[in-house]
């Protein structure tokens, strides 16, 4: 079975997650509203301290604060369901 797009909820917001390739790259798109209003973010499948910038980035934003490491893995898991 193959996770192409999911979608996360917090507090203050929520986000689309989906994969997708574009110009030949792997690509994770991440396109929500959050606390700060709406924001996009794309993540490549194979970059790591991306997934985990955008996964930081995501938890603040649905969440409404900036979180600790165990806030911010639940949704960093969300992002490698689409990097396996």
């Amino acid at each position: 079975m193959k996770v192409t797009r999911m979608t996360v909820e917090g507090k203050k917001g929520w986000a689309n997650i989906a994969y997708r390739e574009a110009a030949g790259k792997q690509v994770i798109g991440i396109r929500g509203n959050g606390a700060a209003g709406v924001f996009d973010l794309n993540v490549d499948t194979c970059d790591e301290r991306s997934q985990r910038y955008a996964a930081a980035r995501l938890q603040r934003e649905l969440d409404g604060y900036q979180g600790t490491a165990g806030d911010v893995a639940d949704y960093l898991r969300a992002i490698q369901t689409f990097a396996d």
